[in-house]
This record gives structure tokens, sequence and C-alpha cells, in this order.
């Protein structure tokens, strides 16, 4: 993988899973790699992991949160500091449908971590990705979405955490918001050279696929999908397309899953629909910064 040795990719959650094998897969191009992870431990065991198969000494860890806000900016921050250029931002992170709760600034936590975090990170991190695109003529944001955006046929931007809609309703969602958001950036950055796409990883064997994270119905669709069931090192296989490819540079706003262009479900008037996800999102943002009154 020649050409890319001068680059720096940051990947959400590579601690483990699809992430970590996103990592692998782009350290192995010789590039800078920042892996992300809540957790220091757990993502300096992923660091030397990912050392060890590929010798690639440029890998660096940055703790992040995307269940917090203020954990975000200040991964922003420090790493627009660190970095003078970011090539590809894979917002690969994110959370199944067992999780219940909120996130440290109130919302939902499946939708506040799967979609209200990597949007606040992307759009902190916007300023250098763009300043990257201008100088070399392209910068990339990959959205880790899924199969699971088409269950979510009832999608409202106005109304993304809806009381009593239940983890199923949240997580479907949350996918689709994902797939959104990568349109929408196409959408506004497309003409400064701003790539972005969604992929669907498949139906990965890992933990997060296991049925003890996607309860009730989704045990039927684990155990029916396990015969095409992957690994997760080919569940990156879509991320990594997305992040290096030729074609993909070529092509902006798609839905990627086994590293071809799939057609996805959208809402009627998807190019209203995901301008105000866009729209709604700063404002659920802006309304967490918001300090409480005495």
């Amino acid at each position: 993988m020649a050409g890319h040795e001068a680059k720096t990719f940051v990947v959400t959650g590579a601690n483990s899973g699809v992430g970590l094998e996103t990592a692998r897969g782009l350290a192995s191009t010789g590039a800078a790699v920042v892996m992300t992870a809540r957790d220091r431990e757990k993502g300096q065991r992923a660091l030397d992991d990912v050392y060890g198969t590929t010798g690639n000494d440029r890998l660096h860890l940055q703790l992040l949160d995307l269940a917090d806000l203020e954990s975000v900016r200040r991964a922003a921050a420090e790493l627009s500091e660190a970095h003078d250029r970011i090539d590809v931002l894979v917002n690969n992170a994110g959370l199944g449908t067992t999780a219940k709760g909120r996130t440290k600034d109130g919302f939902e936590l499946v939708m506040g971590t799967n979609h209200v975090g990597p949007f606040a990170l992307t759009r902190a991190l916007l300023p250098t990705l763009l300043a990257t695109a201008e100088g070399i003529g392209q910068a990339r944001v990959v959205n880790v979405s899924s199969l699971a955006h088409n269950f979510a046929r009832s999608f409202d931007p106005d109304d993304l955490m809806p009381e009593g809609a239940g983890p199923n309703r949240a997580y479907a969602d949350s996918k689709m918001a994902n797939l959104l958001h990568a349109r929408e950036l196409a959408a506004r950055y497309g003409d400064q050279g701003l790539i972005a796409h969604a992929v669907h990883p498949g139906f990965v064997d890992s933990d997060f696929m296991r049925p003890e994270h996607f309860p009730g119905a989704w045990q039927l669709v684990y155990k029916v999908t396990k015969p095409i069931q992957v690994t997760p090192e080919e569940g990156a296989k879509p991320s990594l397309h997305c992040a290096l490819s030729e074609e993909a540079g070529r092509l902006n706003g798609f839905y990627w899953t086994k590293q071809k262009t799939k057609a996805p479900y959208l809402p009627e008037d998807v190019e209203q629909v995901q301008r105000r996800l866009w729209e709604r999102t700063e404002v659920l943002i802006a309304e967490a910064r918001r300090p409480t009154a005495a």
C-alpha cells in the first residue's frame, strides 16, 4: 500500500473488534495511526498488539469517551495540536442495543454515543480535515453504520431520543444517523475535497454482535446469520476500502458493504432529513454546553 506513509489516520474504538483490525490494516501502510479508546490500559494493549504485528512505530493512543462531550472536545483539541494533518477519520466506536441509560450530557446512551459523540468529534476536527484536503486535494471520513439502519422506518431528526422507544429503536436510528451524517458531510464539504462514506461491516462474529449485546429479536438475527458471519478482519475491510482505495476517493456520500456500493434504505426527502439531522444535532450539542441556570 505504497503512498500512504505520510498520512495520518484516526480510528475511534480501536481497542477491540473491527476497530482494532481497522487500525492494524491502516498501520500496515506505514502511516501514522491514532487509536482511540476509553480505557488507557485496554488502549495500550491494543496499540502494543498492532505494533507487534505491523512493526509500525508511528502509533498513538488517544483517550476518548464519545458519551462525554467534554472528553470529545478535549480529544479533538489534543489531536489537532499534535497532528497538522488528518487524512482519514474512521468513526468506528459504538454501542449495541443492550446499552441503557444516559450520557454525561443527558442524551439517551445509544444515540448519544453512536451519533452525537461522533458528530461532535468530526465537527471539531473539520478544520484539520479541510486543511489537509486543501493541501493534498482530499481528506476522508468513514462512518461505521450498519444494515440495522433499514429498521429505522420512523426516523425523525426532530425526535432523536423518543421516550420509551427502547434500545432496538435507538440502535437502528443511530445507524441511520451515521449514514445520513456521511451523506450530509459529502453534500456540505465535498467541493472542498472532503470525501465521506458510510459502511456496513457485515455480521461480525465478535463480542459486539453476540446475543448478550443484542437481545430479544436480535438473537434470532444473530443465529440466522451465523453461517455468513465474518471475522473482525473481514469486518474491517469496508472501512479500509473507503479509507484507502482510489475507487472510494472518486465517489462521495455512498454506503458500502463488502467493498462495494449498495443502495441503502433512505427516508423520503432524504436531503431535507439529513440537513435537519445536522441542524438538530448542532442544537443538542449547543444546549448541552449551556450552563444550567442557578
